[in-house]
């Protein structure tokens, strides 16, 4: 029997119950709705309807747009990572959320053994799906809710309070979450707070449990400063400020701006009117930062000498000393 003829049997074997769920979750991944298994199931056994077409249409449905964007940002970043490379300059296209650049930014720096993940009952299922085959010998999620990943040891903790020891993680990943730490979070089932220095206090429990040459890669909106009740939004200099109180060196960071053109870097991002949800579905601007707890070692090294002088350089020169810059699709 040839191959493509095995194929064809293959396609149309087992009952349409099984194909129909088998398809949602390959395509849309996730369980059809119940109205939509019955209209599938009653087209498909009166012939109005083929497996075929109805791949076609689940991959032509506006929800797989964006289930086709994360899927290529984490390829991206999954390459990235093999291949030794820390990209920056990514791109994201117009009307999307900050996910598109944030979640290929953090899964292309990950490293090291232990992992603590901090919000993760809230997390993007393709962002926990990738840190889970990352290869991380030890991954612990962190939050305030519950919920099951399987592969994941889960606490139910106050990032201001963490029950771990001191240095017990070599990563820590705080993705746009430090944000909404003493905020208003009844949106998510928890309770409503308002304590602006619930960052800094969760800043400096997460360099507490971080090992002396751990690092924490962290997303956060960024804008005109203000309070919107369930989340605090900063400028570039308002969070860098933050965490250096906390006493964090910045290895790294990097701007982006969602414009008319889609999301791209900012290295001279201004935030003025800069406001969440004005030009697309979430944040205006997004700051990703890689932060290390040896900041005093850091800044008494040469090494640490040169990066501050760099960081702190006018950003044109910093561009011109750039090289290549890797984009995502």
């Amino acid at each position: 029997m040839s191959g493509e003829l095995r194929a064809w049997l293959d396609a149309a074997a087992g009952p349409d119950e099984e194909a129909v769920d088998a398809l949602y979750r390959l395509v849309l991944r996730r369980n059809p709705e119940p109205e939509a298994r019955e209209r599938a199931l009653a087209k498909l056994s009166e012939g109005t309807l083929s497996r075929a077409t109805l791949v076609h249409e689940l991959a032509g449905a506006a929800e797989f747009e964006r289930i086709r964007l994360l899927d290529d940002a984490i390829s991206f970043a999954r390459g990235a990572r093999q291949r030794g490379e820390r990209p920056r300059w990514l791109q994201g296209p117009p009307g999307t959320d900050e996910r598109v650049v944030e979640i290929p930014w953090v899964l292309a720096r990950l490293s090291g053994r232990r992992a603590l993940e901090v919000g993760y009952a809230f997390a993007e299922p393709p962002y926990l799906a990738a840190l889970l085959t990352a290869g991380f010998e030890e991954l612990t999620g962190v939050d305030l809710a519950v919920a099951d990943v399987p592969g994941m040891t889960t606490v139910q903790a106050d990032v201001r309070e963490l029950p771990f020891a001191a240095g017990a993680f070599d990563l820590v990943l705080c993705v746009s979450t430090l944000e909404h730490v003493g905020a208003d979070n009844t949106g998510y089932g928890l309770a409503a707070e308002d304590d602006g220095a619930s960052r800094l206090t969760a800043l400096r429990e997460l360099r507490r449990v971080l090992s002396p040459r751990g690092r924490l890669l962290v997303t956060v909106p960024c804008g005109e400063p203000g309070d919107d009740s369930w989340f605090r939004q900063d400028d570039v200099r308002g969070w860098t400020r933050l965490f250096t109180r906390a006493g964090f060196f910045v290895e790294e960071q990097e701007a982006y701006e969602l414009t008319g053109g889609g999301w791209r870097t900012a290295p001279e991002l201004d935030t003025r009117g800069l406001r969440y949800g004005e030009r697309g579905p979430a944040a205006s601007a997004v700051l990703c930062a890689e932060l290390s707890p040896r900041r005093l070692r850091r800044l008494a090294s040469p090494e640490g000498i040169e990066r501050t002088v760099r960081r702190r350089a006018p950003r044109s020169l910093r561009r011109l000393r750039g090289g290549g810059v890797p984009r995502s699709s």
